[in-house]
């Protein structure tokens, strides 16, 4: 039995990497760095040596995946063929490259990881293996985790976190201490996400995890005004500018709408899902909807006061294996209704 299993899970990852591998070529080949994502710009900086002192801050705190990266790069990991790069000489090809197939790497794992958790939370493995391709095929997975950056990684080790979370295990707590040097920003969201949970089912694991992740995001903060600490984004940091900008921001609505919804296609298939079950009299989670729902106006109010551009949807999507797992709870009545129907049939 346990060789079947380790059979099935070796098929359905690699038909994950079968999958991802066109993302990850077309990237390599033809992917550039446009004026609308400077970071990567940053992020490549960083990876020569770990610490460029070009690299503003939050970029040169990002240095678990910017390790790997420098490490690939040293042992000589490289694939040369003509692309849209070359045309940026001031950029390392190499670095460039090994980037890209460390996040095709991650995303390709990550649907693994999506297929594994849920198929361990007891739902259908043909569900379980769709979400890992519906991930796939995720707007921000496309034009975000793909491209130069952190996040790709970013998103695996969340993916992880919400098992455990759901399991209410404290195993989390090393996974989020690698957020620290990582990706803050799943701290800003799971402090909503623990909190709610904690009002409505008033179990003390949910306080815990708002408790760590306050202490993760508070030594993220000493660290970035510290050690890691740069001029030119510092008024990120400083209280007395986010309020000011928040009720002052010269960030135009109809655009951050608009860049956003771009984003949110998987999301929108949930809220889709959510009005369906409406219009049948279904019953939904409004709990988790609601959760969704404050995240979205959480990284609204901070892209306003941080000046994060309409970079909102972007930062939403990070929390992609969160929307699938609710997604596939609003699903499951489907499949069992489907499920009893054939048994029925078969009776007949």
């Amino acid at each position: 039995m346990m060789n079947k299993i380790k059979e099935l899970n070796l098929k359905v990852w690699i038909i994950y990497v079968l999958l991802a591998f066109p993302m990850f070529y077309f990237a390599y080949k033809f992917g550039v760095l446009l004026q609308g994502y400077k970071d990567a710009e940053s992020y490549l900086k960083l990876y020569e040596n770990l610490s460029s002192p070009d690299v503003e801050a939050p970029f040169n705190m990002r240095l678990i995946s910017a390790s790997i990266i420098h490490f690939m790069d040293k042992i000589g990991l490289m694939y040369y063929t003509e692309c849209s790069i070359d045309a940026y000489p001031q950029f390392d090809k190499s670095l460039f490259f090994n980037n890209i197939f460390l996040n095709f790497f991650c995303i390709s794992l990550t649907s693994f990881s999506l297929f594994r958790i849920f198929v361990k939370l007891g739902f259908n493995p043909i569900m379980s293996f769709l979400s890992g391709v519906l991930y796939l095929l995720g707007f921000g997975t496309l034009f975000y985790l793909m491209m130069p950056g952190p996040d790709a990684l970013s998103v695996l080790i969340f993916t992880w976190i919400v098992y455990f979370y759901i399991q209410k295990s404290f195993w989390l707590i090393p996974l989020f201490s690698l957020l620290i040097l990582q990706r803050e920003y799943f701290f800003l969201s799971f402090m909503v996400i623990s909190i709610m949970d904690f009002l409505k089912h008033k179990n003390k694991y949910y306080i815990y995890v708002f408790i760590i992740n306050i202490a993760c995001f508070l030594t993220y903060f000493a660290l970035r005004k510290t050690i890691f600490h740069t001029h030119h984004w510092s008024h990120q940091t400083s209280p007395e500018f986010l309020l000011k900008t928040l009720f002052n921001s010269d960030l135009q609505l109809v655009p951050l709408i608009k860049q956003s919804l771009m984003t949110m296609n998987i999301y929108l298939i949930y809220i889709f899902i959510i009005i369906y079950k409406k219009m049948k009299g279904m019953s939904i989670n409004s709990h988790y909807l609601l959760i969704t729902l404050l995240v979205l106006a959480e990284i609204t109010v901070l892209s306003y006061a941080a000046t994060f551009g309409t970079n909102n949807g972007r930062y939403f999507y990070l929390n992609i294996p969160f929307f699938l797992y609710f997604m596939m709870l609003e699903i499951r009545p489907f499949y069992d209704k489907l499920l009893a129907y054939n048994k029925e049939e078969e009776v007949l």
